[in-house]
C-alpha cells in the first residue's frame, strides 16, 4: 500500500510531467478505442433509425440483444460465420505451417520465392474481392475456364453457385492470408533450439518423427498465436464478402459483419446494428481470451 502510496505522488509531482508524456496516447485511446465502445453500447439500448424525420431515441432497455438472440438471420449468419472461420484459418494453419517448412531454407532462391508469396497481403481486400470476382466470372473468368475444361459444371459461376459460393470466398481468403501464417511460422521454426534436434538425429529418428514430436510440440505457442490473429481477423471479414457476393446467393455468404452493415447501412437501424456489433465484439473477446489463456498454460 505504502510502495502505491508512493508511486501515486511521483506521478503526479513535477508539474505532472509523467502525465504530460502520456497525454498523447491516452487521448488516442479515449478517441479512437474507448468512446466509440460506450457510444455503440449506449445507442444499442435505444430504438434508433435514421429514417425518423425527427431523428428521436427511444430507449429500449436490452430488447435490441433480446431481440438479437431470437433472430433467426442473425442465428444465421453467426452460423455462416463460424464456418467462414473454422474453413480460413484451419486451411491457412496447415498450408502455412507446409509453406514454412519448405520454404525454411535460407538459399537465394528461396528467399526470392518467400517475398513473392508475402505479395498478396500488401493488397487490399477489396481490390483482392473484385480480382478474384473477375476470376471467377462464369463468361471469361480463368477458373471457370479450366473447371469446363476438366468437364465440371459452373454454372452462373462459382460465386453464384449455392454450394460452391463459401468455398470460393475461403478460398480467396486462403490465397491473401496464407503467406501472414507462412511468416509467422518461419519466425519460429527459426527460433527452435538445435539441441532437441540433434538428440534425435542420434537416437535415430525420422524425420517425420522429428517433425511430431519436436517441432510441433514446440511450435505450439507460435501456433497459438497465428490462431488468434487469423480468428479475430476472419470474424470480421467484411470487404471480401461485400465486393464478391453481397452475401450472397441468397445468404449462402452472409457472414455477421456484413449482416451488421445491411442492417445499419441498409435498413439504417442504428440501435439494432449496434447491438449485434457489440455481440460480435463480445464473441472474439472471448475467443481472445481463451487463446491467451492457453497460451499462458503453454509458456509455463
Amino acid at each position: 500500500m505504502k510502495s502505491f502510496a508512493l508511486t501515486f505522488r511521483r506521478f503526479f509531482r513535477d508539474d505532472g510531467q509523467y502525465l504530460l508524456l502520456l497525454s498523447p496516447l491516452l487521448i488516442f485511446a479515449v478517441v479512437v478505442a474507448i468512446y466509440p465502445l460506450f457510444f455503440s453500447f449506449r445507442i444499442s439500448l435505444f430504438d434508433y433509425r435514421l429514417t425518423d424525420p425527427n431523428q428521436t431515441q427511444t430507449f429500449v432497455g436490452l430488447k435490441n440483444y433480446i431481440r438479437a438472440f431470437s433472430d433467426t438471420v442473425v442465428l444465421d449468419s453467426l452460423k455462416t460465420t463460424l464456418i467462414y472461420v473454422f474453413g480460413t484459418v484451419t486451411l491457412e494453419l496447415v498450408f502455412g505451417l507446409g509453406l514454412a517448412l519448405l520454404l525454411s531454407a535460407e538459399v537465394r532462391i528461396i528467399r526470392m520465392l518467400r517475398s513473392f508469396l508475402i505479395m498478396p497481403m500488401a493488397i487490399p481486400p477489396l481490390v483482392v474481392g473484385l480480382v478474384w470476382k473477375a476470376l471467377y466470372n462464369a463468361d471469361f473468368g480463368v477458373i471457370p475456364f479450366y473447371m469446363k475444361a476438366l468437364g465440371l459444371s459452373v454454372g452462373h459461376g462459382p460465386l453464384a453457385e449455392l454450394k460452391l459460393a463459401m468455398l470460393a470466398v475461403i478460398l480467396i481468403d486462403l490465397w491473401q492470408w496464407t503467406p501472414l501464417l507462412m511468416v509467422i511460422f518461419l519466425a519460429g521454426l527459426k527460433s527452435l533450439p538445435t539441441e532437441p534436434y540433434e538428440a534425435a538425429v542420434v537416437d535415430g529418428a525420422s524425420r517425420w518423427q522429428s517433425f511430431w514430436f519436436i517441432t510441433l510440440p514446440l511450435l505450439k505457442p507460435t501456433m497459438l498465436v497465428a490462431l488468434l490473429l487469423r480468428t479475430m481477423q476472419s470474424f470480421k471479414v467484411f470487404d471480401t464478402i461485400y465486393a464478391t457476393t453481397a452475401g450472397g446467393p441468397g445468404s449462402a455468404t452472409t457472414v455477421l459483419n456484413f449482416h451488421i452493415y445491411t442492417v445499419g447501412m441498409t435498413f439504417f437501424d442504428m440501435g439494432y446494428a449496434a447491438a449485434l456489433a457489440n455481440i460480435l465484439l463480445v464473441v472474439i473477446a472471448v475467443l481472445s481470451i481463451i487463446y491467451i489463456m492457453v497460451l499462458e498454460r503453454q509458456q509455463f
